[in-house]
């Protein structure tokens, strides 16, 4: 299926999200979320369910992480995979028409990914975060060349905020993958917002 225009990219894990995260998933949606991706790494079925079924009501586009072959039962609207998963051609032969997302660190991996048949990648990490554990983000020169290349639909990722997005605006960033700053934000719904407005 054609991969959607979308712009704001949630990496939604529960356990990150405090103690109520589908209040936090469902505020994010209201604020501006228009793709979001499930990453629990140990398996949650029923975690798994709820968050189709929230993002099914607002008509919000599902991705796994890593578990290819959890999409492909479930048929979510793809998978993601980064360099030390699946290799992204296995996994292309496995989605048929869904989506697949590749994480990418350097403009050859965005190449790679491009001729796998990926539908999209995530380029990172622009900033530190902790949430992977980089102390610092990639060149800024980098992030604007990734930017320009425009083989395929890119998601910056890595450390982004509403204080620092403008800066990756500026590099010519049009979509954001986010996490902490949506799931530990005190207002979700306001934080996606502000990253939103960064973005139309």
């Amino acid at each position: 299926m054609p991969f959607v225009s979308s712009k704001l990219y949630l990496l939604f894990t529960p356990a990150l999200a405090g103690p109520r995260p589908w209040r936090t998933l469902q505020a994010a949606l209201r604020g501006g979320v228009d793709l979001v991706q499930w990453r629990c790494k140990e398996p949650d079925p029923a975690g798994y369910q709820r968050c189709r079924e929230i993002c099914g009501e607002s008509g919000v586009p599902l991705i796994v992480n890593d578990d290819v072959m959890l999409a492909v039962r479930s048929r979510a609207h793809g998978a993601h995979v980064g360099q030390d998963d699946l290799p992204a051609e296995a996994a292309r032969r496995l989605l048929d028409d869904q989506w697949l997302g590749v994480s990418t660190h350097d403009l050859e991996q965005i190449d790679a990914a491009a001729n796998a048949g990926a539908d999209y990648v995530g380029f990172g990490p622009c900033f530190p975060t902790a949430t992977k554990g980089y102390t610092e983000g990639l060149p800024r020169a980098t992030i604007e060349i990734a930017a320009s290349r425009g083989r395929l639909p890119l998601f910056a990722i890595g450390g982004i905020d509403a204080a620092n997005a403008g800066i990756l605006f500026g590099l010519g960033v049009r979509r954001f993958a986010v996490s902490s700053a949506l799931l530990q934000a005190d207002d979700p719904e306001a934080a996606a917002a502000r990253l939103r407005s960064r973005l139309d």
